[in-house]
């Protein structure tokens, strides 16, 4: 690409998309390039939105143990913030000193603890993203129990870019254990697995 633009604020990324849109500029947006099936990767000439510079976290609830972040902030740092305070994040991957929590949502990345504690359609209670025509989706919101109107945020996650840019995320996440019991099992079929995954339970 012969353009990289790196906006800070949802603000300038809904200026970017909607410039473009209106002359029908092509846009690729990008997280920490950690992604391995081609997403963030431009075909042509594409103009590269890269959310890197959106990388403060905005606030933590201790209440119910929810990270208020932008979607630039490497994943690492999220988990680093929030084992200071007692609580885990909900995803761990193996590009965690790289790759950004907005694309580990628009790629709905599982990783090591997807089985423990869910996906990321699962731990996402808010988020805000920018559309192409430069509207701000504000769902945004750090309420727990929400069981109003369409959860539109579900559509973004695992999008990759391609309904919208997300901008800022709520993640929640669970408490630290305070300990850890480990088991080295060994079982002679797939069926055997799924019963210890059962009893483990």
């Amino acid at each position: 690409s012969k353009l990289l633009l790196r906006p800070k604020t949802t603000e300038e990324v809904s200026s970017i998309l909607k410039y473009c849109n209106d002359r029908k500029l092509a846009v690729v947006p990008q997280g920490g390039n950690t992604g391995l099936v081609g997403g963030s990767t431009p075909v042509h000439d594409e103009i590269i939105l890269s959310t890197g510079r959106m990388n403060n976290i905005m606030d933590f609830n201790e209440s119910y143990g929810i990270l208020s972040t932008q979607a630039g902030v490497i994943l690492a740092d999220c988990q680093s913030y929030t084992r200071d305070r007692g609580y885990v994040m909900p995803i761990d991957l193996g590009a965690k000193g790289s790759c950004m929590i907005g694309g580990n949502l628009a790629t709905n990345a599982g990783g090591i603890h997807f089985i423990k504690f869910n996906s990321m359609h699962a731990n996402c209670v808010g988020l805000k993203a920018v559309m192409a025509n430069g509207q701000i989706l504000d769902n945004m919101t750090t309420l727990r129990k929400d069981n109003t109107g369409y959860d539109l945020k579900h559509l973004f996650i695992g999008s990759e870019g391609t309904l919208g840019v997300i901008t800022e995320c709520a993640i929640l996440c669970p408490p630290m254990a305070t300990s850890k019991n480990l088991a080295v099992l060994a079982v002679s079929s797939y069926e055997g697995c799924q019963r210890i995954l059962c009893l483990a339970k």
